[in-house]
């Protein structure tokens, strides 16, 4: 659609900041979101960032940052910081039928930030847009992309600012950015604009989620539960602190819920915790499942029941609009790599972007993260094969190699540097 197709009768055709048309308009504030605003500013491109929630998330699956999202964070100045706040971790040990079966060393990989780091969603957002305002810019909460038009060389944007509670539109105007980034989520405007696919990879997963106060040591050591009634991991918090995570059936819903909560839906990703699982549920999960974990749970902070989909985009942009995160793919919880790589997407994007406007590079310089974006998801989802063992691999590493994959907290080197320590090998290319 070209953008003559604007309707622009009782719009405003004028930028938040009168006169300063955004070089760059990022939709969607979340961690990704703000991360490529930041360093679009930090290039000197002119960045607009909105979001139609009212604040950052109060609470979010998303906590397990990867050593190169820590490199990511140090380039900007965040990694200190981001540290002090997270909980680092150097292991990932994997567990069947109570037993320990396999384990990965953090510690092990290139220098530095060998390790990963537990930082909840809201506390990374947090510290991103406070960096953000820093540098001068801000999010504007409370405004939605309402229509999106691309074509003949250009980008229209109808973007409307709804009141604080509700969805009455209180204002609305047109902005002609250069470039368009969608990072918002898996209902994506800006995908939709593109007239993207979003294939669904595998079939969705159900988690039960539970945040606990427990009698238990302080560990750097995140454990992953893959049997065959599903997949599950513990993360340590930090202090006596963690999360529980089970992957449940569809049939378990009725039980797992308190009965007055009781609901058809379950929530997805982005919406508000479902916070009612139903607490004998946890203790039996935990008895059943991962036998070890013999700490009494104290109080249960929150806990939720929530639907993750694996799906990958048809495309990831073309000329003036680009996705990145969970607008492009939605991946497995445990290895957190939809937002990790969604944080590399966004350097990216910055990289390319900052050239453009720059130093007056063509837009054909973003091909090239296209073919790389799209290269490197097939791999993470297993479309191009799975690992492959080796002569070292033991037999139960061999039975779960696919599974493994997505459950490790890296991307790139990292991930083929964790796959040979326990003796497999991602395909080429």
């Amino acid at each position: 659609m070209g953008i003559e197709a604007v309707p622009c009768a009782a719009r405003k055709a004028a930028d938040p900041e009168p006169g300063r048309e955004p070089e760059v308009l990022v939709v969607g504030a979340g961690p990704v979101g703000l991360f490529a605003a930041l360093l679009l500013a930090r290039r000197g491109v002119r960045v607009q960032i909105i979001d139609q929630e009212r604040r950052p998330a109060t609470r979010s699956y998303a906590l397990l940052l990867h050593p190169g999202s820590l490199r990511l964070l140090d380039a900007a100045g965040l990694a200190t910081e981001a540290l002090s706040q997270g909980h680092p971790i150097d292991r990932v040990a994997f567990y069947a039928q109570g037993e320990r079966c396999a384990e990965v060393d953090l510690g092990a990989l290139a220098p530095p930030f060998a390790c990963a780091a537990v930082l909840p969603q809201q506390a990374l957002e947090g510290l991103l847009e406070s960096r953000l305002e820093r540098d001068g810019g801000r999010v504007l909460w409370r405004h939605r992309l309402a229509e999106l038009h691309l074509g003949g060389g250009g980008a229209v944007a109808v973007v409307e600012r709804l009141a604080r509670e509700g969805d009455a539109v209180e204002e609305s105007w047109l902005v002609r950015p250069g470039v368009v980034i969608g990072t918002d989520g898996h209902h994506s405007a800006v995908r939709h604009a593109l007239r993207a696919s979003y294939v669904e990879m595998s079939p969705p997963e159900l988690y039960a989620v539970f945040e606990i106060a427990a009698d238990a040591p302080p560990s750097r050591e995140v454990r992953v539960l893959l049997d065959d009634p599903g997949a599950g991991v513990l993360y340590p918090l930090g202090g006596n602190r963690f999360r529980w995570s089970f992957q449940i059936d569809a049939a378990d819903w009725e039980e797992l819920v308190e009965p007055r909560f009781k609901r058809r839906a379950f929530d997805a990703i982005g919406d508000d915790p479902f916070a009612y699982l139903a607490r004998q549920r946890l203790a039996d999960l935990v008895a059943r499942r991962a036998p070890w974990f013999t700490a009494g749970a104290g109080e249960i902070i929150w806990s939720m029941a929530v639907r993750f989909e694996h799906r990958l985009t048809g495309r990831f942009g073309h000329e003036n609009a680009w996705l990145a995160g969970d607008a492009a793919h939605l991946a497995s919880p445990i290895g957190a790599h939809s937002m990790n790589v969604g944080l590399r997407e966004a350097a990216d994007l910055a990289h390319h972007l900052g050239r453009v406007f720059r130093e007056h590079q063509p837009l054909q310089t973003l091909d090239g993260y296209e073919t790389a974006r799209r290269t490197e998801w097939r791999r993470l989802l297993g479309a191009r094969g799975h690992p492959t063992p080796t002569a070292t691999t033991t037999a139960w590493v061999r039975h779960h190699a696919d599974r493994i994959l997505s459950c490790l907290p890296a991307s790139g080197d990292d991930l083929n540097a964790l796959l040979r320590q326990i003796g497999l090998a991602l395909p080429a290319g």
